[in-house]
């Protein structure tokens, strides 16, 4: 049973990954477009988004790289890791969209 939950875990890690990277890109692309006052705030915002993926990576790899005994606190961390990442992206492509509107 743990292998095939540590399986399920490595697959939807990297399906998640992808997903945040893809999302990144779109959204960088947006602050590119958008001349603005504001693009030196939202390319930091974007440097700060970049770190919770760098982040989430590295969680990701602990947890993959975790004995048996240590796996389940260090999924959950990598959990929480991408969860982070993944309302960031949601909040600052939320906020984009308001301004592009």
């Amino acid at each position: 049973m743990s292998r095939r939950n540590r399986h399920a875990f490595d697959t939807l890690s990297r399906d998640l990954v992808l997903r945040a990277t893809d999302r990144m890109e779109t959204l960088r692309s947006m602050v590119e477009r958008a001349g603005s006052d504001r693009r030196e705030t939202w390319e930091r915002t974007l440097d700060r988004l970049r770190g919770l993926n760098n982040r989430a990576i590295a969680r990701i790899e602990a947890a993959h790289l975790a004995d048996d005994d240590a796996w389940p606190f260090a999924r959950a961390q990598a959990d929480q890791a991408m969860m982070d990442l993944m309302r960031a992206l949601d909040d600052f492509d939320g906020h984009l969209r308001l301004l592009a509107a």
